[in-house]
């Protein structure tokens, strides 16, 4: 298991019967214990309306039913698989075979043929777009000459130190990374074609 797999998980109810909850998993513990996100019903839309809780806990690994890694270029179907529909909301979802009365409008729900054809459409304008590495010269550190370069820089090197306190500081640190991961893959190649390195993550600060 690992970051951003979505969990069905044996849980209780209050009455002491058994029941599956739904859960994004967003780290694990030192004493080997998952860190989650429980996807709760709420009282929205007359309880249609499920979100991820804005705390995270902790369950134990052998409470685990079931792991789905989410396609990344099949969000919609794998929430799908996981029993839920995304919606055109933030942080709203969708039961599957959940029937909602008519008089309830609910968000808009995101299709997988919609999610499908719109890869498709990307697909037909690659023709039509410049490649970065051409488009794009290198990346560069700015020259650490203004207060305003050093403090960004600072911020960057400080970066590298930060070791994120709880669930919600870890998923924005994997974003962060993941998307600089992108970007710093990208412009490698770039600068390998003209014979260059870059250190992304320790630009120059002056002192």
């Amino acid at each position: 298991m690992k970051e951003g797999d979505l969990l069905h998980i044996r849980g209780q109810n209050e009455d002491g019967t058994s029941t599956k909850w739904f859960a994004e998993l967003v780290g694990i513990d030192e004493d080997g214990k998952l860190e989650v996100y429980l996807l709760e019903q709420t009282k929205l839309m007359e309880g249609h309306i499920w979100a991820y809780a804005s705390d995270w806990q902790t369950i134990d690994k052998e409470t685990v039913l079931k792991v789905i890694t989410p396609d990344k270029n099949h969000y919609v179907k794998s929430y799908k698989e996981y029993g839920f529909i995304p919606t055109v909301e933030e942080n709203q979802f969708l039961k599957v075979g959940d029937t909602i009365p008519s008089h309830i409008m609910t968000p808009i729900p995101l299709d997988s043929d919609q999610e499908d054809q719109m890869k498709d459409d990307d697909s037909d304008m690659d023709d039509f777009i410049v490649d970065d590495e051409e488009a794009n010269e290198p990346f560069t550190h700015a020259p650490p000459n203004t207060e305003f370069v050093r403090d960004v820089h600072q911020a960057v090197n400080q970066y590298n130190g930060w070791e994120p306190q709880n669930g919600t500081e870890r998923n924005v640190k994997v974003f962060i990374d993941n998307l600089a991961e992108k970007y710093q893959r990208q412009d490698d190649n770039r600068q390998f074609v003209r014979g260059r390195t870059v250190d992304y993550s320790k630009p120059p600060t002056g002192e």
